[in-house]
């Protein structure tokens, strides 16, 4: 421990319990990884209890690891394409579930260096046009930027246009966004407003392509979202892995800063630690807090007390970054952008066995064939399985492709389009590996809160890896009631969702199920 640097940097720290976390990142980067020694002297400077800090750095997995510490990816998509051998050939090297850039797999980052370097793979779709990159707010204002800011709307037609639209979360849960907004709206002030910015399902990258290729565009969003609202206070909860999308957003909002933008009012950065399940709205905001990130019960629900007790609009990066184009040219305009009776457009975050994997914005009611064969390349392999929309959304064959990417479309396949994350396999990867493999990231993830998610994500990697061996000690019976109680009793969408790739894969290939016997009736 250098306790020169650490003498130095401790008066800086500010002392509100609210800061921990930015508080522990800090002298992670700045002296090393949090030891007890260090995690004391942030308590003592803090006046916390030094227990209650501890059991924070525990649950952060990165607060406890060097920052240059190599760390290779072997998620899903980077395992089948070589991420442990990445990981046995690189000494020093620690696994992690997920590192975000699931398009350049196998992937590596080497403290804020991403191995191999970052290319964007976009089109330049109707509404956020990613192939554009903005590099100034001057750059953003010449493409007809910042006009809203200058004039907004009543909240009545704000919500009017949302409505219009049918613009819901692109975070995964799906919930309207006019409705959520109209909601918030109506609880008494001090309100307040927060970004999840800190997507972490394998196969989901959209929202880094949109901070890293279009801050501005994305914080005008914020913006109009504060105003919106009410709120003076605003935050980002940006995943830790997301080192460039940091620098970007910190430039763009020195830019809104100087322009004037940001006048009274305050909008900040709050850097994650390494928890997917601060992905989770609720348990995002117990971070925030300085607590472990842990989902609340609810209700009450955020938008009634969120941040702090307060009323809290919450919207993850690609919802907002939509909201500036429905105000400028309707809500119907936008909702006309997609097919087959689906609203909009969104984007697509496309991995593994395909020509271009990268982020592509096309329109809501797409099918999985359309978009890989006409955005993403075409198919490098043949198809083996697919995930539709991230690790939660299922796990479906081959016969899916032509099945439309919306909630109705996938639901006669038992999957759900999730965070639009498409992550294609080929017929080299086992079904059984890509579901370990899976089961492996949410026994992994999971917060420890609840029994049945604690409990019953490990207890099915264990079964998976079982039957990879052609073996397996529990019944089918048993494992039906297993997914169920997760189903039925988890706190959270984590426990609630893992069943549904145990599912699809015991469906859409039961003779890898051979050993669990005879289906229950």
């Amino acid at each position: 421990m250098d306790v020169t640097r650490l003498a130095t940097l401790l008066p800086q720290l500010p002392i509100e319990r609210t800061r921990l976390l930015d508080n522990l990142g800090r002298v992670r980067r700045a002296v090393g990884p949090i030891t007890m020694e260090l995690s004391d002297a942030v308590a003592d400077h803090m006046n916390i209890c030094r227990g209650e800090v501890h059991e924070v750095v525990s649950f952060y997995s990165f607060l406890q690891v060097p920052v240059e510490t190599p760390r290779v990816c072997t998620g899903p998509v980077c395992d089948c394409f070589g991420g442990r051998d990445l990981l046995a050939d690189t000494p020093g090297a620690i696994e992690v579930a997920c590192l975000g850039h699931c398009d350049l797999a196998p992937v590596m980052t080497r403290g804020d260096e991403v191995v191999p370097a970052v290319t964007h793979e976009t089109n330049d779709g109707p509404v956020l046009g990613l192939g554009q990159r903005d590099d100034t707010l001057e750059d953003y204002r010449a493409r007809g930027g910042l006009e809203l800011l200058a004039s907004l709307p009543s909240r009545e037609h704000i919500v009017s246009e949302l409505k219009a639209a049918g613009l819901t979360g692109y975070g995964g849960a799906g919930f309207p966004t006019g409705i959520k907004w109209e909601a918030v709206a109506r609880e008494p002030p001090p309100r307040c407003v927060v970004v999840n910015a800190d997507e972490g399902e394998p196969g989901t990258i959209k929202d880094r392509y949109v901070m890293e290729l279009r801050p501005h565009l994305f914080l005008e969003g914020v913006v109009i979202a504060m105003r919106f609202a009410e709120a003076s206070e605003g935050w980002i909860y940006l995943r830790e892995e997301y080192a460039t999308s940091r620098a970007r957003l910190e430039h763009a909002l020195d830019e809104y800063r100087a322009a004037g933008l940001l006048d009274g009012l305050s909008l900040e950065l709050v850097i994650g630690a390494g928890a997917y399940i601060a992905g989770e709205e609720s348990a995002m905001l117990e971070s925030m807090e300085g607590r472990r990130a842990m989902p609340r019960l609810r209700p009450p629900f955020p938008a009634q007390v969120g941040y702090l007790g307060r009323p809290t609009l919450i919207n993850n990066v690609e919802t907002l970054a939509h909201v500036p184009a429905i105000l400028r040219n309707g809500g119907e305009w936008w909702a006309h952008l997609g097919t087959r009776d689906a609203k909009g457009t969104r984007l697509w975050s496309v991995s593994g066995a395909v020509e271009k994997p990268g982020c592509y914005e096309a329109p809501n009611g797409i099918t999985l064939r359309e978009l890989i064969e006409e955005h993403a390349g075409g198919f490098s392999d043949e198809p083996g399985a697919i995930v539709p929309g991230g690790a939660a959304s299922g796990i479906l064959p081959p016969g899916a492709l032509d099945a439309p990417l919306t909630r109705d479309g996938l639901s006669e396949w038992g999957a759900g389009p999730g965070s639009a994350a498409v992550q294609v396999f080929p017929t080299s990867y086992s079904p059984l590996r890509l579901l370990t493999e899976t089961m492996r990231f949410f026994a992994e993830e999971s917060c420890q809160k609840c029994t049945p998610c604690r409990i019953g994500n490990r207890a099915l990697h264990h079964l998976c890896e079982e039957l990879e061996h052609g073996r397996a000690t529990m019944s089918r019976e048993k494992v039906d009631e297993w997914l169920l109680a997760m189903e039925k009793t988890s706190i959270c969408g984590l426990g609630q969702a893992a069943p549904f790739p145990v599912r699809n894969t015991m469906q859409h290939w039961p003779e890898l199920f051979e050993p669990l016997g005879e289906i229950a009736r």
